[in-house]
């Protein structure tokens, strides 16, 4: 609007006064017209949103865990969203005194946290130490509810004194601990028979069938057999009928055979052998003798088997007269007479004895067993009676039974029987060869076992040079050629045979026949004086003496040696310096 160019009458000359205000409004409306926005101006301020808001104020960080524990730690009280945040951040790393002083806080803030779950918290953490002295030091520690925690946790933290403490504790006094909770702790401390205890104290209910067969069954196994009536007081009675072969053992066990008995039937399998294994342990004579003689008169017992548990049990006179029984009967005598002969010992009785010996009178297959079991001398004269004392196998049998009665006359006797001249084994031989004779018969039994030897295809080398000095010895020098002749084919180095057949063949034929068996003996003798003597019996006189010489210097007071020297001397036409050598 353009003021100037109105066209007023009145305004036309002013006045002074009144001009004045009216010019300054006009000015006044002017200047707000021209600072007024246009149209186009409100709408790019509505379209830039000129007109948005104040933005609102930034809110503070909470505080971090370590803030709030410094905060908690310096007594400030803080609020309790802050201390469970704090509760639940520290569970892994707080010590149980700080842990239980959160959880106190929060009680009295009337927002208590569970004391298993901060324990359960901690113990994942991987410190069962501090969640036991966290749970320990919390006032609901004792509640039934927590008893099985504290329980694991003694265990985890290797404290089984303290958790068998607990169980004690628990199985005497009623409502510590739930039953359930009770029972397992017992069992994982292999510990059950706290369970007597506390079914005898009302901490659980009277045993169960099943309980109480259990822990029957681990009584007997670790022979706590005192605990037996316990059970049967804390429990049922009822659980031997689940187990009659337990049952039957523990009366077995208590001396009970009438109750063992009893419960022998109630096996599902298995009952006659049970019924006889109480029976024989039950120490009473009369009942095993009777249900051995009733077992033995089944048919198709086995009467040796019975004969031998007769006899164990002391009734040897019933397990000989079972023996008897069978062998009239026909059964196998090899079989029953094995069985018998142990039963009867290496020393039997009396009639034991006279009935083998009658067995042996009518067949000699019993012959051995009486001969083993008798006394030698006994034995032997039996033997000697016989009609085939005189055969080779009971000749042999003679000289071992007169070796052992030391009869020295009756094994002589056997002996003149056996080297008859008659053929020999060398088994045979080996039994002659042991006989024990008088002394003065020693050495011809020995030169006629020699011969029996050589004839048999037995003999040793000994055996020819025995014979050979034997004829040798009796003059008879063509024997001792014949036998010297075999002997030093083995032995060609020994030079006492080689002597003796340089002695027989100059005796036959003289010494020329004698000298190549001096030459082989020669040749295996060393310097001395025997090597000299043959040096000189040889014919080398002078080789003899170098030999004594060499001699005397290496052993000049050798008096044999100065003796020799004087006889080759004389012998070599020097009886002076033969004198002189003998002089002193």
């Amino acid at each position: 609007m353009n003021i100037g160019a109105m066209n007023i009458p009145a305004l036309r000359k002013p006045n002074a006064a009144f001009l004045g205000p009216i010019l300054a409004g006009g000015l006044l409306l002017a200047a707000t017209v021209v600072l007024m926005p246009d149209r186009w101006q409100i709408a790019d301020a509505i379209r830039r949103g000129t007109f948005s808001p104040p933005p609102a104020p930034i809110p503070l960080p909470p505080p971090s865990t370590a803030q709030l524990m410094q905060r908690f730690s310096g007594g400030k009280r803080l609020a309790l969203p802050d201390l469970q945040r704090l509760m639940a951040a520290s569970a892994t790393t707080a010590s149980a005194s700080t842990l239980s002083a959160i959880a106190d806080a929060l009680a009295k803030g009337h927002a208590p946290v569970a004391t298993d779950r901060v324990s359960y918290d901690i113990l994942a953490s991987g410190r069962p130490d501090v969640a036991l002295a966290f749970l320990e030091s919390r006032p609901d520690r004792a509640a039934p509810a927590l008893w099985r925690l504290r329980f694991d946790l003694h265990r985890k933290t290797g404290d089984l004194a303290g958790a068998a403490d607990l169980l004690r504790s628990a199985a005497i006094t009623p409502g510590n601990a739930p039953p359930q909770h009770l029972v397992e702790a017992a069992y994982a401390l292999a510990t059950p028979e706290i369970l007597i205890t506390a079914a005898e104290h009302g901490a659980i209910p009277p045993l169960s069938q099943a309980q109480a067969l259990d822990l029957a069954s681990w009584a007997n196994t670790a022979q706590r057999y005192d605990l037996i009536s316990r059970i049967d007081r804390a429990g049922t009675p009822g659980w031997r009928a689940a187990n009659p072969w337990l049952a039957m053992t523990l009366a077995q066990r208590s001396g009970d055979s009438g109750s063992a008995l009893r419960y022998a039937a109630l096996l599902p399998s298995g009952r006659d052998a049970a019924r006889e294994s109480i029976i024989m342990a039950s120490g009473d004579p009369q009942a095993m003798r009777q249900y051995l003689l009733a077992q033995a008169s089944a048919k198709g017992a086995d009467g040796s088997a019975i004969a031998q548990r007769l006899l164990e049990k002391g009734f040897r006179p019933d397990a000989i007269a079972l023996l008897r029984q069978q062998s009239a009967k026909g059964a196998s005598d090899e079989d029953v007479s094995a069985r018998m002969l142990y039963l009867m010992g290496p020393r039997p009785a009396g009639e034991d004895l006279d009935w083998l010996r009658s067995r042996a009178s009518a067949d000699p297959r019993w012959l051995a067993a009486y001969i083993e079991r008798e006394q030698p001398a006994k034995a032997l004269a039996f033997v000697e009676s016989r009609p085939a004392a005189d055969s080779s196998d009971m000749l042999v049998q003679r000289i071992a039974l007169a070796n052992a009665a030391r009869d020295r006359v009756a094994a002589a006797r056997a002996l003149d029987g056996l080297l008859d001249g008659r053929p020999l084994s060398a088994m045979q031989l080996k039994a002659a060869a042991t006989a024990t004779v008088p002394a003065d018969r020693a050495g011809r039994y020995a030169l006629a076992l020699a011969r029996a030897r050589i004839a048999a295809g037995q003999g040793e080398a000994s055996d020819r040079l025995s014979l050979a000095w034997d004829g040798w010895n009796r003059g008879d020098a063509a024997e001792t050629a014949g036998q010297l002749l075999d002997y030093l084919r083995d032995r060609p180095d020994d030079r006492a045979a080689l002597r003796l057949m340089a002695d027989a063949q100059a005796k036959l034929r003289g010494e020329p026949a004698a000298r190549p068996w001096l030459e082989r003996l020669l040749a295996n003798t060393p310097p001395s004086i025997e090597r000299a003597e043959l040096l000189n019996r040889l014919g080398r006189t002078s080789d003899a003496m170098a030999m004594v010489e060499t001699l005397r210097q290496a052993t000049p007071n050798d008096r044999r040696l100065d003796i020799m020297l004087s006889r080759l001397l004389i012998a070599s036409g020097d009886p002076g310096r033969a004198r002189k050598v003998l002089r002193p």
